[in-house]
């Protein structure tokens, strides 16, 4: 498990409590729409892969990974709350999750986003991600995806 303790807040693994806030969240940041039946399913699947950041006992960013393959983790969903967002947070879970990636012998990391999303394509790009491919109508409004890719 991953656990930053700042003094600002802290990093820690989801519980199946906070899922009404992840929900939250999601559907404030993120297009799609995510049931909880598939945010316990995720979690299930890869708990290590689950993390969320907390402010005084509030969750205001979560990241959700999968393990893709023995070597490689996706980044399904990663989101900041709107009131918490450039204040480092997203930055925080995602060197968290890069160094617990080398610390677990991962060689790479991918994800999807949207092409339009320029912000969040300039973040995955602070980071070493690449864009290798762009998918046609990924989203289920049609708009296409990028996928990026990080080697560790």
């Amino acid at each position: 498990m991953h656990i930053d303790t700042s003094q600002y807040g802290m990093i820690r693994q989801f519980q199946r409590s906070d899922i009404d806030r992840i929900l939250e969240i999601a559907g404030n940041s993120l297009t799609e729409y995510y049931t909880s039946s598939l945010i316990f399913d995720l979690f299930d699947s890869w708990q290590d892969g689950f993390t969320v950041y907390a402010i005084e006992g509030e969750i205001v960013a979560f990241m959700i990974c999968a393990r893709n393959t023995p070597n490689e983790a996706r980044i399904l969903m990663f989101a900041v709350d709107e009131a918490h967002r450039r204040q480092g947070i997203g930055e925080k879970l995602m060197l968290d999750f890069l160094a617990f990636c080398r610390q677990n012998g991962f060689i790479s990391v991918k994800l999807e986003v949207k092409t339009d999303n320029e912000v969040a394509i300039a973040f995955y790009k602070r980071f070493g991600f690449v864009i290798t491919s762009r998918l046609r109508a990924y989203y289920s409004d049609a708009s296409d995806a990028f996928t990026m890719w990080k080697i560790i």
